[in-house]
């Protein structure tokens, strides 16, 4: 996958500008840096509430930063916990955690 599919950089720097792109970058980073985990921990629980409010929360921080591909990965899995289908939670999950993985690799290199 292509970073750019991942995010969408210069779009972000031309709703914002560079400097402020990064702060949202550095905030993203923190802010979503036990998402896997608590996603994990969700499913495994089989917490559909818990479930719903973390891939909520990733679903708009991806929106923020124009990280589509995460943003939609994290709409499956709030989708899904209204009826959760737990064996196709944790699918998506994993599809979720490898683009989450892409996405921060990438937003790491963008802020140095």
């Amino acid at each position: 996958m292509d970073n750019s599919e991942l995010v969408n950089l210069q779009n972000l720097e031309e709703q914002f500008d560079v400097e402020m792109a990064k702060e949202l970058v550095a905030a993203y980073l923190e802010d979503t840096d036990s998402v896997l985990d608590q996603l994990q921990a969700a499913i495994v629980d089989r917490d559909a509430s818990a479930l719903k409010s973390v891939a909520h929360m990733l679903k708009g921080a991806s929106r923020i930063i124009t990280a589509t591909q995460l943003e939609h990965s994290a709409s499956e899995l709030e989708d899904l916990s209204s009826a959760p289908n737990w064996l196709v939670a944790e699918s998506k999950y994993e599809t979720l955690k490898q683009v989450f993985e892409q996405t921060i690799d990438y937003l790491r290199l963008y802020l140095k």
